[in-house]
This record gives C-alpha cells, structure tokens and sequence, in this order.
C-alpha cells in the first residue's frame, strides 16, 4: 500500500494545478483515498484528460518509487504538505498551497526572515541601480525571495549572494528546467534554494508565472516592487502579497516613464512608499543600523584598490587596468560584483565611479 507521502507526489507529478489537488482532498480527505477511488469518470471530468491520463498511468507504486528515486539522484528534495520540512508560510492566509515543493539547495532558507524584491524586465538604470544597492543591503537582514527572471529579479538574486547573502529562487517551471544550470554551482554553498511546485520537465507557461507569483509572496514578510508598469507580473505579485496579509512596498519612480506606472499606482492605492531600505526594515520589525549616511558594506583587498582608485574621479576601464595592475578579464569580473553590491556604478563610454 502507497504512504500518503507517496500518494501526494504521485497527486502533484500529474501536472493539475495545485487548486485542483487541493479541491479533490477536500473532497476525499487524503491523496490514497484519491488513488483508490480511480477509475472514475467525475475527477476525469473535473481534472482534464492529461492529467487523469497521467494519474492513471503512474498510480502502480513501482513507478512512483522509480521517479522518487531519479529524482534523488538529481540532488531534489520533495516538501511534502502535511510533513517535516513544509514551509509553515505557506499554511497561512489565502495561498492555496501546493502538495508538494520540489526543491534544490539550502532548504532552510525557507525558515529564515525574507524579502521578496521583484519588478520589470524592462527595468531602467534607476530600476536597477535600486535594485543592486537595495538588495545588497537586505541581504545582511534577509532572505533575498526572487524569480530570476532578466531584470529586476536577476539583479535582487545577484547582488544579494555577491554580498555574501542567500537567495531564493521560486520558478514557473520544473528545477530540471532552470537557466542557466550552472549558475547555481558558481554560489557559494548553503547560499541559494531552487523551489518549484511543478514535476521535472515542466516548461513555463503563462499559467505557470502567474500561480508561481503567489509562491514569491507568501513565501517572503514582505514585497518590495522596485520599477513596474501597470501590466508587469510584479504587480500580480503584490496583489497576492495583498491577498496574504504581507506588508506592500513600492519605490517612487519617474512620473513621466511608464516602467514606473505600476509603482506608482501601488503607492496611490495603500502600498508603503519605499524611499531606503530602512523604511522596510522598521516596517518589517528589524533593527536597522547605519554608521554615516551609508552602510559601510564588505569589500575583499582587491575590491578595495580599485574603490581606491575611482575616489579622485571616474576612470576609464583601461585606466583602472593599468593603476591596479591585475589582468583585464580579472578586473571586469570585480567591477561586475562590486556593481552589483552598489559600491559602484558604470558609466557611458566603459567608464566607472564610486555609487552615490
């Protein structure tokens, strides 16, 4: 007989959407009670053919097992609801929490306090710059909680882990299907989570962005919308954030550029405006502490000659080259973190200065 660990797997690998799943338990009680109640013409009628084609097929325990055991071989993990390891968050409020989570990396993550930074693809040299610095400095508080989409989202994960920070990574499609794969080996260790709620070899769909949004909220204490249009995903997520009792911050942005209509309209509505990472942090309930204007933020030696450098001015990239004397390849992979951390900002014509 097939645990209910086993069952809810075997619910989930059907690719039906997690308000289904949900539906049926209800209706039934539990996933075994759903396994034994097939064949059965009504949940054909309310799942679709694919997917009751799908609980049909993989119902045999031997299947179930095989596909548990691939999976474990890819270093995945199932959180399974009802069991150790579910992430609590996704118990509270309007979240219509999925059977099952697959996921790769530090799954403690999912325990830790967390931010969810998201925006537009599209995002402006204002977008991003807020993004970089603002993530930067989260990162030494929070859970940096993002989609990894270009962009905004790319820009919150990567500034939060060169900081020496963590991020987490919730993905419209299966983890077998995330891009760049060998991004996640180039983290340090225990730094990133991969999550889905989709089986491996689910690619994204429109659908698929759209559930994944109420994942990136109700996983995080708060959503900081950094740059959006009114028709940016971003805005689905803080609507769900809405929806979860989780507190809502937009960034002002420029009145007179749509990519921060969205924004604006959140502020207009109720979301917190967000000027500094302090206002989120107070709002949030943590401590927040500054010496100076700025937080001082961690640079390795070689980081810091090239920050010595660009104090009397701008410089050229050959210029940095020749006065700290390192290969080019090594300087541009330093100028690309220390952007990203917002120490500095790069310039027209491969010019670089100190961030202000």
């Amino acid at each position: 007989m097939t645990d209910e660990r086993k069952a809810l797997y075997w619910l989930s690998a059907s690719g039906m959407p997690a308000n289904k799943q949900n539906k049926l338990l209800e209706i039934f009680g539990t996933a075994i009670d759903i396994m034994e109640a097939l064949p059965s013409e009504k949940i054909r009628e309310f799942v679709g053919a694919r997917a009751y084609s799908a609980l049909m097929r993989t119902r045999d325990e031997r299947v179930i097992v095989e596909e548990l055991h691939a999976i474990a071989k890819q270093g995945i993990r199932l959180l399974i609801r009802g069991f150790r390891g579910y992430p609590v968050r996704l118990l509270e409020g309007n979240v219509d929490p999925p059977s099952v989570l697959y996921v790769k990396g530090n799954a403690d993550l999912l325990t830790e306090p967390a931010v969810c930074v998201v925006g537009t693809r599209r995002c402006t040299d204002y977008g991003r710059r807020v993004a970089n610095q603002w993530s930067a400095e989260l990162a030494s508080r929070f859970v940096i909680v993002s989609g990894h989409a270009t962009g905004i989202d790319t820009c919150a994960v990567r500034s939060s882990l060169a900081c020496g920070g963590s991020a987490v990574v919730v993905l419209a499609c299966g983890i077998d299907r995330f891009d760049p794969p060998e991004f996640m080996k180039s983290c340090p260790s225990g730094s990133l989570l991969l999550v889905s709620e989709y089986p491996l070899g689910t690619h994204t769909a429109k659908y698929s962005y759209y559930a994944r949004n109420r994942l990136l909220s109700a996983l995080s204490d708060g959503v900081v919308v950094v740059e959006a249009a009114r028709s940016s995903g971003a805005l689905i997520t803080a609507n769900f954030a809405a929806q979860q009792n989780r507190t809502v911050f937009a960034v002002p942005g420029d009145v007179f550029s749509d990519r921060s209509s969205g924004t604006n309209e959140l502020i207009r509505n109720g979301a917190v405006a967000a000027t500094s990472v302090a206002d989120i942090c107070f709002d949030l309930g943590v401590m927040y502490e500054q010496d100076g204007e700025k937080a001082a933020i961690d640079m390795t030696d070689d980081e810091r000659r090239i920050y010595e450098v660009l104090t009397s001015g701008p410089k050229h990239f050959d210029e940095i080259v020749s006065a700290v004397g390192m290969p080019p390849e090594a300087i541009s992979g330093l100028l690309s973190v220390m952007e990203l951390k917002g120490i500095i900002e790069k310039l027209a014509q491969n010019r670089f200065s100190i961030f202000k």
